[in-house]
This record gives C-alpha cells, structure tokens and sequence, in this order.
C-alpha cells in the first residue's frame, strides 16, 4: 500500500508491504530519481515493512503525487541491486 499527500511544497509518503529485500534503498532510489530530498523518514521492519516520510523536490518545480505513487510502486516491486528505470519513459511505450 502507498499513500502519497502534497502538503504544501512537501510529498508526505506512506508505505506498507510485506518485508522483502532492500525495500528502504529502493525506494529512496526511486526518491533520487524524481530528485526529491527526504526531510524525515520513520521506517519499521519488524513484523512488515512501514515506511513515512516528508521529501521535497530539489529544483521546486511541481513533481505529480501520481508520479511519485508510481514511481514507489516500481521500487517495492523490484529487486535489490537493479537501478529504477523512469518511469516516466516507461509508461509512453
């Protein structure tokens, strides 16, 4: 599950899954990529893995909350040591 709220000029994200591996270096690929700079994050791997974090883009220009979902998505659903292709590009074929 992902959940992704703009407030203001900050991406508050919430992500729920089961445990699995690299999730967290993932998703702060998939991050990096949208050139966005985590503020905070709050992340437990105990039971599952939960992760809620406040990021904000690098350049302030407007990166779409639907952009950042999926982008997230992509990450949970890789596997460790592959790099994140964009996604952008990959949803115009």
């Amino acid at each position: 599950e992902v959940k992704v709220e703009k407030v203001g000029e900050e991406f508050v994200v919430k992500v729920s899954c089961n445990k699995g591996r690299d999730k967290l270096i993932s998703i702060l690929e998939a991050f990096e990529e949208l050139d966005l700079n985590v503020v905070r994050a709050r992340v437990n791997c105990s039971h599952f893995f939960a992760m809620e974090a406040i990021a904000v883009a690098q350049d302030q220009k407007t990166t779409d909350i639907n952009d950042v979902t999926q982008a997230i998505l992509m990450a949970i659903e890789k596997q460790g040591g592959e790099h994140i292709k964009d996604f952008r590009q990959v949803s115009k074929c």
